[in-house]
C-alpha cells in the first residue's frame, strides 16, 4: 500500500500472547502531524512524542507497543521511548528524531525493555507490505474488532474501547493520505477532522493519559483540498464511530445531535453533557426513552436555554416542545429496540448552529470489564 511498509513483533506485554509491537516504515521522510491527548498525566511515550512534533515536521516511521501505557513510571518511561526509537532508527539507518513512538495498556506498571527491544529487532527484519487489519489487530487492547478504513487517496487504522472521553477520546489513530501537502494545510485539516471525530465521541467520559493521532501526507497525488477534507472527514469519523460502537460493553452507538443554537460552542457543549449523561446512556441501554434525561443534561452547561422552547426527539418522535407527548413514548420506546444506532434530537430553536457528538449506552458488561482490568 503505496510503499508503506510494516513489521510485527511480539514482546510479551499481552496476557494473550498476540503481537504487540508494530513499526510503520514510511517511504521517506513525510509531513506529518501528530495531536496528543491533553491530559496533564501524560504517559512517557506521548511526552517523548510530543518533543519530537515539536522539533521536526516530518516522520520517517513510527513504532506503537500494546499492551503495557508506559505510563505512571517516572522519568524512566520517557528514557525508554527514546531507547525504542532509537532501536528503530538503528535498525532502519534512520534519523532517531524521525521515529514516532506510542504505547497503550495498562498505567503504571514499567516496561520490559529489554524484551520490547528485542521484539523491535525482529519486527524491523521482517518488513512487509502493509495491512491495515493487521496493524490495527497488533496495537489493539480491550478492542473487540480491528478498526480501519479506505477512501479513494486515504486509509488509516485505530485501537480505542474504554476510557473514551475528549481531548482526544482513549485512542490512537494513523491516517495516511496520498495528497501532496504542505505541513500547515495539512495540520489545519487535521486539528478540523479530529475536532469533529475524535473529540467529538465519548463513551465513559474518562480521558486517557496516552491518547494521539497522527496524519501524514505520503506526498504522491497534486492536492485536491475539497477531496483530501471529505475523504479525511469520512475515514476519521468512520474510526471514531467504531470505537464508539465497540465501547466496552456496548449495545447501542448514541447519536446526539443539537441544532439550532446561537453558538457552534454552545451546541457542542450542550451535545457533550448529553452524551456524557451516565443517565441518558443507562436509560438507552434500558431502552427507556426518559426524555426528562435529555433535558436536564442539555440545561445542564454554562450555556442557557429556554425549557419552554426546547424540542427533543428520540428519533423522528417528538417527547417535548415545552410540554410532555406521552403517546410518543411507547413509539420512541419500540424505536429504542429495533434500531442499533440511536438518533436523539435536541432542538433550541434560538440560531443556526449545529454539532453532533456520538456516544454509547452503558450497562452491566462495563462494570464487569473495567471491575476487572487492572489499573
Amino acid at each position: 500500500m503505496e510503499n508503506l511498509l510494516i513489521g510485527v513483533g511480539t514482546a510479551g506485554l499481552k496476557d494473550s500472547g498476540n503481537p504487540d509491537i508494530l513499526v510503520v516504515l514510511l517511504p521517506y521522510s513525510c509531513e506529518s502531524s501528530m495531536l496528543f491527548t491533553e491530559n496533564y498525566f501524560k504517559a512517557g511515550s506521548v511526552i517523548y512524542t510530543e518533543g519530537i512534533a515539536k522539533k521536526r515536521k516530518k516522520l520517517r516511521a513510527i513504532l506503537v507497543n500494546s499492551g503495557n501505557a508506559n505510563c505512571g513510571t517516572g522519568k524512566e518511561g520517557i528514557e525508554h521511548a527514546r531507547m525504542m526509537a532509537e532501536k528503530v532508527a538503528q535498525r532502519l539507518d534512520l534519523r532517531y528524531d524521525e521515529v514516532a513512538v506510542f504505547s497503550t495498556g495498562i498505567i503504571g506498571e514499567p516496561l520490559p525493555i529489554d524484551r520490547v527491544l528485542n521484539a523491535i529487532e525482529g519486527a524491523t527484519s521482517s518488513l512487509k507490505e502493509m495491512d491495515l487489519k493487521e496493524a490495527a489487530e497488533v496495537i489493539s487492547t480491550t478492542d473487540s474488532f480491528p478498526k480501519y478504513e479506505t477512501r479513494e487517496n486515504t486509509f488509516g487504522f485505530a485501537k480505542g474501547a474504554g476510557m473514551i472521553n475528549p481531548s482526544m477520546a482513549t485512542m490512537l489513530s494513523f491516517v495516511f493520505t496520498r495528497y501532496d501537502l504542505e505541513y500547515e494545510i495539512l495540520h489545519d485539516v487535521h486539528k478540523d477532522v479530529v475536532d469533529k471525530s475524535f473529540n467529538s465521541i465519548t463513551v465513559d467520559g474518562c480521558q486517557s493519559t496516552n491518547d494521539a493521532s497522527v496524519l501524514v501526507s505520503l506526498g504522491s497525488k497534486p492536492l485536491d483540498i475539497k477531496a483530501l477534507k471529505e475523504e479525511a472527514e469520512g475515514v476519521f469519523l468512520s474510526l471514531a464511530k467504531k470505537i464508539v460502537a465497540d465501547g466496552e460493553g456496548a449495545t447501542r452507538v448514541i447519536r446526539i445531535t443539537v441544532k439550532n443554537a446561537t453558538l457552534k460552542m454552545k451546541a457542542k457543549e450542550i451535545a457533550k453533557s448529553v452524551a456524557n449523561s451516565l443517565l441518558v446512556k443507562t436509560a438507552v441501554y434500558g431502552r427507556d426513552p426518559n426524555w426528562g434525561r435529555i433535558l436536564a443534561a442539555a440545561g445542564s452547561t454554562e450555556f442557557p436555554i429556554d425549557p419552554f422552547s426546547v424540542k427533543i426527539y428520540i428519533g423522528n418522535h417528538l417527547l417535548y416542545d415545552g410540554k410532555p407527548h406521552p403517546k410518543a413514548v411507547k413509539y420512541a420506546k419500540k424505536y429504542l429496540e429495533s434500531v442499533k444506532e440511536i438518533d436523539i434530537t435536541v432542538d433550541l430553536r434560538e440560531g443556526r448552529e449545529t454539532w453532533t457528538y456520538y456516544s454509547s449506552d452503558i450497562g452491566y458488561e462495563y462494570i464487569k470489564i473495567n471491575a476487572e482490568y487492572h489499573t
